[in-house]
């Protein structure tokens, strides 16, 4: 046990984050590291502080979490098949050349449609299976939720909003 006073600490700290061996470690690996032969009151809250007043991690290292964004609640629709979500599931294995199901849900009532596709499909044929599956049986719906899919780029809806034209 080291006292909390003594000038040990501040060569420990050097020694095992700031040497090539330590390679500016984050926080709980210089815990784990320094816990392991020594101990002194209130040491990870010293190494906490040590290791953010660092220069070189802070202009070194970079944030691993994406900036948050702001969530907001999606309105709830007032008519089932109003608003829809539409995801996929892949990489499964393949039945009748299928490998991929299109899931398809009803914001308001959660019914859900899953409608399968084969593995290589394009968004022409995405568009397709949602007017045969979706569109004739529910009608058009006013807002659809999706997520940032390779499918729902541009040629995704100039094929959605072609059928609907012709409807």
């Amino acid at each position: 046990m080291i006292p909390a006073t003594s000038s040990l600490t501040q060569l420990i700290l050097n020694e095992y984050h700031d040497n090539t061996i330590g390679g500016h470690s984050g926080v709980a690996k210089i815990v784990e590291r320094i816990c392991y032969n020594f101990y002194w009151p209130n040491m990870q809250k010293e190494i906490k502080n040590y290791v953010q007043s660092c220069i070189v991690c802070q202009k070194a290292k970079s944030e691993n979490k994406l900036p948050t964004g702001l969530l907001q609640p999606l309105p709830i629709p007032s008519q089932v098949w109003e608003a829809i979500c539409i995801d996929f599931i892949t990489a499964l294995p393949p039945s009748h050349d299928y490998s991929v199901i299109m899931v398809v849900i009803d914001c308001l009532s959660k019914f859900a449609h899953f409608i399968p596709i084969k593995e290589d499909f394009i968004s022409k044929t995405v568009a397709e299976a949602f007017v045969q599956n979706i569109v004739k049986l529910h009608g058009f719906p006013k807002t659809i939720v999706l997520d940032r899919d390779k499918v729902f780029i541009n040629r995704f809806w100039q094929h959605f909003f072609k059928h609907r034209e012709q409807n």
